[in-house]
């Protein structure tokens, strides 16, 4: 966990991040239990509760900031914001009980100035089941 609260500036209640199982330069894969206590099943379809689906595309992105983030130098004057969201496909509900794997793979990294804009390709499991995956572009821009 210090890896995730290391390189993120979200805290509780909106890290979407538990555990980080392998980091590599290029790719993480993360980890997040769902629980039914979670504050967004409260209202998100009570009777049949699902994880809404920007949350799990905020998990993704959150993942691709800690890719991002866990070795860059002075990383604490730095913020990683998503810019864009691309070809984002949902194929199966997540819900209450599951156990998300995400997987995030850096693709491209642009410089303009201060700003670097990387692009990642992300992917969301239950299991060995590919639930839902897309691409996301990201700036990371320095703190004022």
């Amino acid at each position: 966990m210090d890896i995730i609260l290391n390189s993120l500036p979200h805290r509780y209640p909106f890290l979407f991040v538990d555990k980080v199982l392998s980091l590599k330069e290029d790719e993480i894969v993360v980890k997040k239990s769902l629980s039914i206590n979670e504050w967004f099943f409260v209202g998100h379809f009570p009777d049949n509760p699902i994880l809404p689906g920007v949350i799990m595309i905020e998990a993704i992105a959150q993942a691709a900031g800690v890719l991002f983030l866990h070795d860059f130098k002075d990383k604490d004057n730095y913020l990683p914001v998503l810019t864009s969201i691309n070809e984002f496909k949902f194929k199966k509900s997540a819900k209450p009980g599951d156990d998300l794997i995400i997987k995030v793979r850096k693709e491209k990294m642009k410089k303009l100035g201060q700003v670097i804009f990387p692009t990642a390709k992300g992917e969301v499991y239950i299991g060995d089941v590919l639930i839902a995956y897309g691409n996301l572009t990201f700036a990371i821009t320095p703190k004022k």
